[in-house]
């Protein structure tokens, strides 16, 4: 078991190192070049774009599919909470804390298979649904599913956690095997897949903010 840790870690610190090539390179491209005369305020634009923007009644269209908007917030709201998790596990003493804690771990636990099935929704709407299906392609499907896997696991585990007075005085061996094989999938997958915009998100925002920000566009100006 201690092999699937191992390797798990070694996914996470690949990733990571991915990741910061990525923000690297977003970097040396440098800030957006705009010869327009400036007529707003930049900063006030990055501030909305990252914020108000973000609601659903400040979206094109959003504000029409609600609680397709609300499952997609629950579950990347999961899917912190599980890398947060993860993060936490990769010290030994926090497993005896879970272990003592049964109601923090229960509530991980519940929030989790909440989140599992947000994704899980989204997933099946993307096959159902017209509009989306056509625009859909295999890296859609693998990157959610990665997700809620990672996410399912994590539940797992934290269900096992709060109920193992009941299952045995210790996590069984396959569950911490899933845990750390699914965890390392999501890993390696995510700086090539569609999940690295977890790294490009803060450079759409911040060149949109930019942009309309320096044309007075964002924030909208009262109409009072």
């Amino acid at each position: 078991m201690n092999y699937f840790m191992y390797i798990s870690y070694i996914a996470l610190l690949f990733c990571i190192t991915m990741c910061v090539l990525h923000f690297l390179r977003l970097v040396k491209l440098g800030a957006p070049k705009d010869l327009s005369e400036e007529s707003g305020n930049v900063p006030a634009g990055v501030l909305y774009s990252n914020t108000v923007a973000m609601l659903p009644n400040h979206k094109e269209s959003a504000y029409m599919h609600l609680p397709t908007f609300t499952a997609g917030a629950m579950f990347h709201i999961g899917t912190f909470l599980a890398l947060f998790c993860f993060v936490l596990l990769f010290f030994k003493a926090v497993w005896g804390f879970f272990f003592q804690h049964e109601l923090l771990s229960l509530l991980v636990a519940l929030y989790m298979w909440f989140s599992v099935c947000c994704g899980k929704g989204l997933i099946i709407k993307r096959v159902i649904s017209k509009k989306l299906r056509p625009i859909s392609n295999a890296d859609d499907y693998i990157s959610v599913s990665l997700t809620a896997l990672f996410q399912f696991a994590t539940a797992l585990l934290f269900t096992t956690f709060a109920f193992h007075d009941f299952f045995s005085s210790e996590v069984p061996g396959w569950i911490i095997i899933v845990y750390f094989v699914v965890s390392t999938l999501l890993f390696f997958y995510l700086p090539f897949g569609k999940l690295k915009h977890a790294v490009y998100y803060f450079a759409a925002r911040y060149h949109l903010g930019f942009f309309y920000g320096r044309r007075g566009t964002w924030p909208p100006k009262s109409k009072c």
